[in-house]
């Protein structure tokens, strides 16, 4: 089982440390699973967007990473129609010091800088490549349609506890 007590000050490191646009706690008292909310980049077509992620912890953890899925659909080279989030440290390059706050801001930056020798998504791999004004237009509507908060409500609502939801809405 994953050590509650790292965990724990994991999240109370990330309460106190956490730039405004990331967000994420546990969704019970296992603090085994946790839900995450990274707010688009200004300045790019993912400005204003509100995307979700579930976080699975290992029961190994901190010496196996956790599980990372966008909940929110994307178009993006390094995440899979599925969710899956392909960025090395989550596979090669992990390592326990690697706490929350370290790896939803290496999420953050690749939303709008994507890692091209890591890539999951080849049409949004292609589409970047060849032609970023098509991509980025792409990514824009992708972000109107399913970042935004009818969208975050319609898709996570029984996923979230009403607290959590009322926070994901309201931020």
């Amino acid at each position: 089982m994953a050590s509650k007590g790292v965990l724990l000050r994991e999240w109370e490191d990330f309460k106190k440390n956490a730039p405004d646009y990331i967000f994420a706690e546990p969704m019970n008292t296992d603090m085994i699973n946790w839900r995450a909310q990274i707010t688009g980049p200004p300045g790019t077509p993912l400005e204003g967007g509100i995307f979700i992620l579930d976080i699975i912890y290992s029961d190994r953890h901190p010496f196996v990473p956790p599980r990372y899925t966008m909940k929110t659909k994307m178009f993006h080279p390094n995440i899979s129609s599925t969710g899956k989030i392909s960025i090395s440290i989550f596979e090669n390059e992990w390592r326990p010091i690697l706490w929350i706050r370290s790896i939803l801001l290496s999420i953050y930056c690749i939303l709008d800088n994507p890692v091209m020798d890591n890539t999951v998504n080849h049409e949004a791999a292609r589409c970047f490549s060849e032609n970023r004004t098509e991509y980025d237009s792409v990514v824009r509507e992708y972000t109107l349609k399913y970042a935004n908060t009818s969208s975050v409500h319609d898709e996570n609502e029984q996923d979230l506890p009403p607290t959590t939801l009322h926070t994901v809405i309201n931020n």
